[in-house]
């Protein structure tokens, strides 16, 4: 077991958190066993980081494995920065070797960065995912991963058949799901433009009767919406994913940014999550998503990084950028802390498991070294400096997987 003196930050609702100073957390990989004042009489054994601040693990619902290496390739719009950069970068992951490469690279910088659960899409070829998979085990990340799916509207060297995409994703459930306590497969259709009906229909059907988990993306792009609604004849985005069935309580969906009122009470109807990606909808001028709207009709929010166009793993960044991208909403520390811990654990449904510290859930921790700052003014200042706060030591499960310590 270890035993360290510190400082703690922990979220308590979505609008409280709580700093506990000159404290004892105490864990091994069954999870943390207690946290206690400092005793000089039983705690002389502790590991000393004083210096330090001690934050649950933080969560990330949204990012994309096979496009690390290009954060900051510009394009303006979305649909011509898939085609200039991302496409031709994804199609680099048929190569085993490069995918692997990547996937290592990436959680490695997850890990530095303090993120200790992710939500990812891989490049669209099985041997990609899978090799994804097995760094996410031998690295020992958490994360939900999924294979993305795209049979229609897509590069020569990317598209898949429809049963390519649907029986390969269907075989990495199987593979995966139920099998590491730390790794979910998740079903991910990229978008509407690049997956036929028949695609998502077949998908629905399948999470529906197992409860698996959808990832996908929604309303991002002003261009992308009117080429969705041409191509399936519809009213609006929300309702073709709805008609097709993909509308549960397990479907994540990415941007949602120009939704309409009747769209809004779709997604609440069905429990949906959002995963908000505030950088990634300034770098490609997509637009700025209505947190009040969501927020009003009891919508579960989460803040994802969307690597690549989202520039950077740093989750605090992103924390950042939410309430930046708000242009009147404000969003204060202790919901942008929420939303990056507990928040995002409770949208994947881990709560019970992850985003706070509390004894009996599972060690997921990230250490922080600490400037001189009143303790009232932590917070503010953790989601809005910058980078005085350099992790130190990011532990999941009990394991530390990144150490600035060592040596």
């Amino acid at each position: 077991m270890r035993k360290l003196r510190t400082k703690l930050l922990t979220p308590l609702t979505p609008d409280a958190a709580v700093i506990y100073k000159d404290h004892v957390i105490a864990w091994d990989d069954a999870g943390i066993s207690y946290i206690r004042r400092y005793d000089p009489a039983l705690d002389s054994d502790c590991e000393n980081r004083r210096d330090q601040l001690c934050l649950p693990g933080l969560i990330d619902v949204h990012t994309h494995l096979s496009q690390y290496r290009i954060r900051g390739a510009y394009e303006p719009s979305l649909l011509s920065w898939l085609d200039r950069h991302v496409f031709p970068e994804e199609a680099r992951s048929a190569d085993p070797a490069y995918a692997r490469s990547v996937a290592d690279e990436f959680f490695q910088a997850l890990f530095a960065a303090g993120t200790t659960t992710s939500v990812i899409y891989t490049a669209p070829f099985h041997e990609a995912c899978e090799i994804a998979f097995a760094s996410a085990d031998a690295s020992g990340a958490r994360a939900f991963i999924g294979l993305t799916m795209m049979d229609r509207n897509s590069p020569p060297e990317l598209i898949q058949n429809t049963d390519y995409a649907y029986s390969r994703s269907v075989a990495l459930y199987e593979r995966w799901h139920g099998q590491n306590p730390r790794l979910d497969y998740i079903f991910t259709p990229r978008f509407a433009l690049s997956c036929s009906a028949e695609l998502m229909a077949k998908t629905a059907r399948f999470i529906s009767d197992r409860g698996a988990w959808l990832q996908t993306h929604l309303s991002e792009n002003l261009q992308e919406i009117a080429s969705v609604l041409k191509i399936f004849k519809a009213s609006t985005y929300t309702q073709v994913y709805e008609q097709l069935g993909l509308l549960t309580p397990h479907s994540i969906f990415a941007h949602a940014i120009h939704l309409a009122g009747s769209e809004l009470d779709l997604l609440a109807e069905n429990n949906c999550r959002i995963a908000h990606c505030p950088d990634s909808n300034f770098f490609l001028k997509s637009g700025e998503f209505n947190y009040p709207a969501f927020e009003a009709k009891g919508i579960q929010i989460g803040l994802g990084s969307d690597v690549a166009a989202g520039t950077t793993l740093n989750m605090l960044y992103h924390a950042k950028i939410a309430n930046f991208r708000q242009s009147v909403h404000s969003l204060k520390p202790q919901r942008l802390f929420y939303h990056l811990t507990l928040g995002n654990a409770r949208l994947l449904g881990l709560d019970e498991r992850i985003g706070s510290l509390e004894p009996g859930k599972e060690a997921d921790l990230c250490f922080l070294k600490t400037p001189p700052i009143p303790d009232e003014d932590l917070l503010a200042a953790l989601c809005f400096w910058g980078h005085e706060f350099p992790v130190t030591e990011t532990v999941i499960a009990g394991r530390t997987v990144f150490s600035a310590l060592e040596g």
